[in-house]
């Protein structure tokens, strides 16, 4: 369930340099003291005068001001009437007053952000954004303030953050430490890191709470927004007892400084009933949870996103309590609420996806409906109508999904996302697969199943690729392409080297200014190309059947999603689509790093019984004409070569690789794109070995055997069109890979040692020799900018084929930044192994590839010099050839 927060806006007086009379004096001590009713009577009193007088800059001030009071007393369509009227005023008569034009812009934005517009805020706050450079420093920070919480709003974490810092920023650096201005940014800062960082949350909100009391008092309306956060963030704990302390404390305040109807009184209502609901008292959640919508359909009307929040709660008490006609009009209302102008005819009514307030509560409240559908259907109704309906909403759930993650501006909020939709995508397999089974539509709902399956494969790199094709296909010109890298190289550099000195503020301004350049950059190209937009986000699924076609006969495809309580294994072959669901073993993940752990660190009994114990789990029956598998990988499974399985061949256990070759790849949209793959135009072969890394920053022992795996390869070479180039020890540089034209190579072979950052994959890394432009660390995020055009990218490296593991989008690492450069296969590592066993593996793969390079195939290859091994008398231990995977065909 989407959960709104209490925010601080920037909300302060507007008195610009104009002369202010008795009236406007009173009208302003009024305001200061929260008495806003009487402030808002003396204000127009005073701009009447100032009308007659012809002083209309004071004027417009005075009515600004009155936006400002209605604001604090939470009539929010008065306030937007007020702004909206004065900001076309302002435009009409005063358009050289840019200052007015700023603080109008920004008390309308403020005004949309709390009425719940929060798409026509940003845009709003973007063009008060664009007058910022002559501004107060504090109206500035009041400004990045603003777009911080519209980005947060929108899912934007990242983008509201670097607004938050920025704001508290310069009010620390005009007000000093412990102002009430620096004690907004924390609060809102809070609610930033609230689910990712608990304990941040917590003394970002406790240092707020403490300069609210010392500058403010104990019963000011900033300190129950402070026990109103705690309150949330005890929540988030299952600390219940101590959020419903907090929630009575912020109810004390409201009620003694506000008469009646406030949004914030309506808001520690439904924030009590989601806690007393978490506890299970359904009823007492429901009492709670109507008060609270009572209030804000007075406040706001039926169209509001709290509205909207707070009938979902109310159909989940409604949902537990098993009353499911009253949760299923509840949630219904719920999501036409967040609607502006759609209205629903009937409970199984699905709305079309535009005109939403929020779309992370649409999709909350859709996913809601969906589970209360399949809930009522197995516990009440039995009805194909009720479980039909929830995979519908599932699907559009799916839809959503894809329109909300072209709003999401971040790589990191986009990974995100995934991870929130991964719950969707593990319930539409579940029951897509269900209904196959218990209809006659088994092909239509495998292929639904499937469908949700390929969708939480490696969204973030799918649209990366698309990006690139679509740059090459909508007609950008070079300049504009060039532009974009120098944004990316820039922006590469500052992170670096804020990752060396992650306390430098200078540096952490500069990045979130560039960065701001570089999304405003691409937008621009959205909107001058729509080509290049529509090419970027379109949403056409590969069907089943378009893949089949293109499947040698002797291939097959199996692709895995890791639900919570499931695994769902989909294998596509030529002739067939078979499903299977194996029931998740609790310990699955420990059993996964056990045989890893016993591999890597050659535990044979270990490796025996939980090879055979994952190879029951994820290895389907497999037909007698197939001996090439494609793995499409899902979560920790990412992590374990599926080659080192042992499978049962009447009473011989084999590895897998004796009997199939297997490469491994991102998604089944991917394995297809391959089939239309051309090879590269390219020729030759760059070989590079620092071989000795004495001069790095980081201290590695030294790999003699890569200088001559790399010797012999480069003599195999010799004798084939594909001409050898070599850069040994001091010439394998940074620099040199940066400047050298590598797509003019066929294969790039990287014989040196790797490292990868789990928590920041874009600081994984591949060391190469140091020089005077460069330190010798080739990031994940520089290799995104390179441009390559390899038939196949080696790394005869250590974890190369590792890194973070994200829920939809797999291992987030070297490979993919590789790929997205424009690899087209990659041979990478999930360990380190001895240079010499590596070194004869390279050199066994490379004499056997050149004996047919004229195709782009490389999975037998790999698989004759891993046999080759497996028979040798010193290397025949999975230790020393299980780790090398092909990623490609």
């Amino acid at each position: 369930m989407k959960h709104l927060s209490l925010y601080l806006l920037g909300l302060v007086m507007i008195h610009l340099a104009i002369a202010q009379d008795s009236l406007m004096l009173a009208a302003n001590q009024k305001f200061a003291t929260g008495k806003f009713d009487e402030a808002i009577d003396l204000y127009r009193s005073e701009g009447e005068i100032l009308l007659k007088n012809k002083d209309i800059k004071s004027y417009v001030v005075c009515h600004l001001n009155i936006g400002q009071c209605y604001l604090e007393l939470g009539d929010i369509d008065a306030a937007l009437d007020q702004t909206s009227n004065t900001v076309d005023f302002i435009n009409q008569d005063l358009a050289a007053e840019k200052t007015l034009l700023f603080e109008a812009l920004l008390l309308q934005g403020e005004a949309l952000l709390k009425i719940g517009r929060n798409n026509e805020s940003l845009e709003v706050l973007k063009q008060a954004e664009s007058l910022i450079a002559t501004q107060d420093p504090l109206k500035q920070a009041e400004c990045y303030n603003d777009l911080g919480v519209g980005y947060w709003n929108n899912g934007n974490k990242e983008l509201s953050l670097g607004y938050h810092e920025k704001a508290l920023g310069i009010r620390k650096e005009v007000l000093g430490d412990t102002s009430v201005q620096v004690a907004n940014s924390y609060i809102n800062l809070g609610l930033v890191y609230l689910k990712e960082d608990y304990l941040d949350a917590v003394i970002a909100f406790t240092d707020a709470l403490e300069i609210y009391k010392k500058q403010l008092g104990d019963r000011h309306s900033q300190v129950a927004l402070c026990y109103s956060n705690l309150a949330f963030a005890n929540s988030a704990q299952n600390n219940y007892g101590a959020a419903l302390r907090y929630l009575d404390l912020t109810m004390e305040i409201w009620n003694q400084n506000f008469n009646g109807d406030h949004p914030n009184k309506a808001f520690t209502l439904s924030n009590k009933g989601n806690i007393l609901q978490e506890q299970g008292n359904y009823d007492e959640a429901l009492i709670v949870e109507q008060e609270a919508l009572q209030m804000y359909l007075r406040l706001f009307g039926a169209k509001h996103p709290e509205v909207a929040n707070t009938y979902a709660l109310m159909a989940s008490s409604y949902a537990q309590k098993r009353e499911y006609e009253l949760a299923m009009e509840s949630i219904q209302q719920s999501i036409y609420a967040n609607l502006y102008d759609q209205t629903y005819f009937d409970l199984y009514q699905l709305p079309k996806l535009e005109n939403y307030f929020n779309a992370d509560i649409l999709l909350s409240s859709l996913q809601r409906k969906a589970q209360i559908l399949e809930t009522m259907h197995f516990n009440k109704t039995l009805k194909p109508r009720d479980i039909k309906s929830s995979l519908d909403t599932y699907r559009l759930c799916d839809d959503l999904i894809s329109d909300i993650r072209k709003i999401r501006l971040s790589e990191n909020d986009k990974i995100k996302l995934g991870e929130i939709s991964s719950q969707i995508y593990d319930n539409g397999i579940r029951i897509a697969l269900y209904l196959a089974d218990n209809t006659f539509k088994k092909k239509e709902y495998q292929e639904v199943a499937f469908n949700f399956c390929e969708r939480s494969k490696s969204a973030v790199l799918q649209a990366a690729i698309n990006d690139t094709k679509a740059k090459n296909f909508a007609g950008i010109p070079d300049r504009l392409i060039e532009e974009e890298v120098s944004y990316q190289t820039y922006l590469n550099y500052l992170e670096q080297q804020l990752e060396d000195n992650p306390n430098d503020a200078k540096t952490r301004a500069m990045v979130f200014d560039v960065k701001q350049k570089y999304i405003d950059f691409i937008k621009n190209l959205e909107e001058t190309y729509p080509n290049y937009y529509n090419l970027k986000y379109q949403k056409d699924l590969l069907s089943t059947a378009e893949l089949q076609k293109n499947l040698p006969s002797n291939t097959l495809v199996v692709s895995y999603f890791i639900g919570e309580d499931n695994i769902y294994i989909f294998t596509i072959s030529k002739k067939e689509i078979t499903t299977s669901i194996q029931a998740k073993p609790d310990d699955f993940n420990q059993s996964v790093n056990a045989l890893r752990n016993s591999i890597k660190y050659r535990i044979n009994d270990m490796y025996m019984s939980s090879s055979k114990a994952i190879s029951e789990i994820l290895i389907p029956k497999i037909s007698s004409e197939i001996y090439q598998l494609i793995i499409i990988p899902d979560g920790i499974t990412g992590t374990v070569p599926f080659e080192a399985l042992l499978i049962e061949e009447g009473d011989q256990s084999k590895y897998i690789v004796q009997k199939f070759g297997v490469s491994y790849d991102y998604s089944a949209t991917l394995i297809n794109d391959r089939f239309s793959m051309q090879s590269s135009t390219a020729e030759g072969i760059l070989l590079t070995a620092p071989v000795s890394f004495d001069k790095n920053d980081t201290k590695m022992v030294s790999l003699p055997g890569s200088e001559a795996e790399v010797k012999e390869i480069k003599y195999l070479f010799m004798s084939s069109s594909d001409k050898p180039e070599v850069l040994f020890k001091d010439d394998a540089s940074e620099s040199k890979i940066k400047s050298i034209d590598l797509a003019s190579y066929k294969y790039l072979h990287f014989a040196t040692h790797g490292m990868v950052h789990e928590s920041k994959p874009d600081l994984s890394r591949i060391f190469l020799s140091p020089d005077k432009s460069d330190d010798g660390n080739l990031f994940s995020s520089e290799i995104y900018s390179l441009d390559i055009n390899a038939d196949l990218v080696t790394l005869s490296a250590c974890e190369t084929g590792l890194g973070k593991i994200a829920k939809g989008e797999g291992i987030i690492g070297l490979s993919r930044s590789l790929m997205y450069a424009g690899a087209k296969n990659l041979i990478v590592s999930l360990w380190q192994v001895s240079d010499a066993s590596t070194s004869e593996l390279m050199i066994d793969f490379y004499q056997q590839h050149l004996n047919h390079s004229s195709n782009m195939i490389f999975a037998d290859d790999l698989r004759k010099a891993k046999l080759k091994l497996i028979a040798s008398e010193n290397y025949s231990d999975p230790y020393f050839w299980a780790p090398f995977i092909l990623i490609g065909k």
